[in-house]
Parts: C-alpha cells; sequence; structure tokens
C-alpha cells in the first residue's frame, strides 16, 4: 500500500518511491509534516524550513507532508522533495509491482526474444542454435474466433477503447468451465487438466511480454500499482477471452519453435481445437465490452 492517509512515513526509513516510470529503493532523510513549523532529518532533529531552501519549495508544500529522498546506490544530486504519492512501503505486495514495472520497461527498450513454452515432461524449447527447420503446424481456428480477434484489433488499435477489467469471466474461470464441460462429456485422464493447466501458466507469464497491444499497456500498469494485479491474483483472474485468443491463435507457430514430439504435438492441438470449439460455442457469454479509458503513459 501507498502512503495515502494510512502509513506514517519516519526519516531514516528505507522505503520504494516512484522515479519516472519505475521504482527504486530510496532512505528517507528529512521529513516536513503538513502543520509543523520545521523539518525533522535523518537524527531526529529539528532543521528551519529557511535553511532547507531551495531544495525545499514551501509554496510547494504547503499543503501536503513531503519526504526528503536519497535513493539507493544513486549520487547525492538525485536526492528531492517528493509527496507521500511517490512513496511505498516496503513488503512482498510492493515488490511484485517493482518488478513488473521493470519488466515493462525492459520490452520497452529491448527486442523481442523467443516466446517460451511452458515446461512439461514431453516439451522442451529448442536450441537456438539449432539449424533445424520449423514444422510446420496447421490449427482449426473457428471463424468466428477469428471475427472476434479482427474486432478486437480494431476497437483497441483504431478506436482507442479497451476491454473493460477485471473481466465478468476471466480466463481462469473460462478453462475450469471447460474442463467441467469435458469432464461431463467423458470421464478424463488427467492429461487435459494439464493441457489446461500448463495453458494458464503460459498465458500468465506472456501476457505483460507479448499479448499486450501497445495502446493497452499503461491499463496494465495501473492495474499493477493499484495491487489488481499482485503476487496472489495473477492474469489469469483479470483478463478475459480476448486476450486469450490471442495466444491461441498464435500457439502453433509457437509449438513449432520446440522440439515436441509428433505424438505430444497432435495431443496438444487437438485439445486446443476442443477448447476453441468450446468458446466459439459460447463467445457470446465470455466476450466483454470495450470503453474509451485514458491512461498516462508509463
Amino acid at each position: 500500500q501507498s502512503g495515502y492517509g494510512m502509513v506514517e512515513f519516519e526519516p531514516n526509513q528505507l522505503v520504494y518511491a516512484y522515479h519516472g516510470p519505475l521504482m527504486y529503493e530510496a532512505r528517507i532523510l528529512k521529513r516536513k509534516k503538513t502543520h509543523e513549523s520545521f523539518i525533522l532529518n535523518h537524527d531526529q532533529q529539528k532543521e528551519t524550513i529557511e535553511e532547507n531552501e531551495p531544495k525545499f519549495d514551501k509554496s510547494k508544500w504547503k499543503n501536503q507532508t513531503s519526504y526528503f529522498l536519497h535513493y539507493q546506490g544513486w549520487n547525492h544530486k538525485w536526492d528531492e522533495w517528493v509527496g507521500i504519492d511517490r512513496i511505498l512501503e516496503i513488503n512482498e505486495e510492493n515488490e511484485f509491482k517493482k518488478l513488473q514495472l521493470v519488466k515493462l520497461s525492459a520490452i520497452k527498450k529491448k527486442p523481442k526474444k523467443k516466446k517460451p513454452l511452458p515446461t512439461t515432461p514431453t516439451t522442451t524449447v529448442k536450441s537456438t542454435t539449432s539449424k533445424k527447420p520449423s514444422q510446420s503446424i496447421n490449427m482449426n481456428f473457428p471463424p468466428e474466433l477469428k471475427i472476434v480477434l479482427v474486432n478486437d484489433w480494431e476497437s483497441v488499435t483504431k478506436d482507442k477503447k479497451l476491454v473493460t477489467v477485471p473481466t465478468k469471466i476471466p480466463v481462469h474461470e473460462i478453462l475450469k468451465s471447460y474442463q467441467d464441460y469435458r469432464n461431463l462429456e467423458t470421464r478424463q485422464d488427467g492429461k487435459l487438466h494439464e493441457i489446461l493447466n500448463g495453458l494458464e501458466i503460459f498465458f500468465t507469464q506472456s501476457l505483460s511480454r507479448c499479448l499486450l497491444y501497445q495502446y493497452e499497456r499503461p491499463q496494465y500498469l495501473d492495474l499493477v500499482k493499484k495491487s489488481v494485479i499482485n503476487a496472489h491474483t495473477s492474469v489469469s483472474h483479470i483478463y478475459g477471452v480476448e486476450h486469450l485468443l490471442r495466444l491461441l491463435v498464435s500457439m502453433p507457430s509457437m509449438i513449432s519453435d520446440t522440439t515436441m514430439d509428433g505424438i505430444s504435438t497432435s495431443v496438444l492441438i487437438s485439445e486446443l481445437e476442443g477448447l476453441c470449439g468450446f468458446l466459439a460455442e459460447n463467445i457470446a457469454i465470455y466476450q466483454n465490452d470495450y470503453e474509451n479509458q485514458i491512461y498516462k503513459n508509463y
């Protein structure tokens, strides 16, 4: 949680602090409370406002508590006064936020790498030094779902609209419903459960790296900052069928870049086709609304 009226930060305390799009570890060197006429330093000694000028802008911080921070490992020239909206406690939840921001920043700065597949006993990712050509894999993708993907692309990239999240039926619930549907249809031997569980894990790993359009990234970042997405609530509990379809339509090319054996590939493709058929039949239930939503660029 951030400090908005809930946390009292003290001089000499280590915290996380926003600086630009990322979060860094920082130490509070001084604090000026709203209704106090002095500044408290890290030695718990009182200092006058005048001796802290011009770095301390009394007109700017007149009506709010402010903190003078030193970012750990940074030159002191970066020390600055910030408001409580820039500071967070050091805890597991905020550590998750910090790591997510680093991942998003890396996506913007670095070229895309080959997407990994979830590890299973029969699946290994092909060595980058391999000269073996990729196998050609075909998967029946229902035309109803292709239309959904086209409309999804137009809504986000052209109309600048976003799926409202958290969605009414997230990926986790969709896959659970499909598992229940199949269990009613025929007795399962556990293989389907293993595939669906792997697919959900892969979805969680892939969403921020390759399943979001650029226009959607600020929305994702906002969810992380607000702890809607956190260490205990994964994206499969937040995003829905539109983002799941983006993954499914890409699966054949992803599988072709692995050394998965022919039998395992056939079983996996067959199960994915079954899932796609189920989604096509129930797409009206799972589809979500798009809305005009504006987020600041991260």
